[in-house]
């Protein structure tokens, strides 16, 4: 359960703000904070400039509200969005 996490790399979440993000690294501080990459908006139903947000931080604003199905948002490159956040130099 450690090594995966509540929320396994790669899982499609919602925030309590209601972005949503994409798992790209676990947290050791809790199983319940990963880090995630935000890229959409529920609210304007749009892609937002995406954002690496490590939930685990102390004084971290944002919480996982729960899991979302990608095929409900058509996010067809989810797989790309977690795999580019390495390439991307901020994992």
């Amino acid at each position: 359960m450690k090594s995966l996490g509540i929320y396994p790399i790669g899982s499609l979440i919602r925030l309590d703000s209601g972005r949503l993000g994409v798992v790209i690294e676990q947290s050791e501080k809790s199983l319940l904070a990963p880090k995630v990459k935000v890229f959409f908006s529920t609210k304007s139903d749009a892609r937002i400039k995406p954002e690496i947000i490590d939930l685990s931080r102390p004084g971290a604003q944002e919480k996982i509200a729960g899991r979302e199905d990608p095929a409900k948002w058509n996010i067809p490159d989810l797989n790309t969005l977690w795999a580019g956040a390495a390439a991307d130099g901020m994992a």
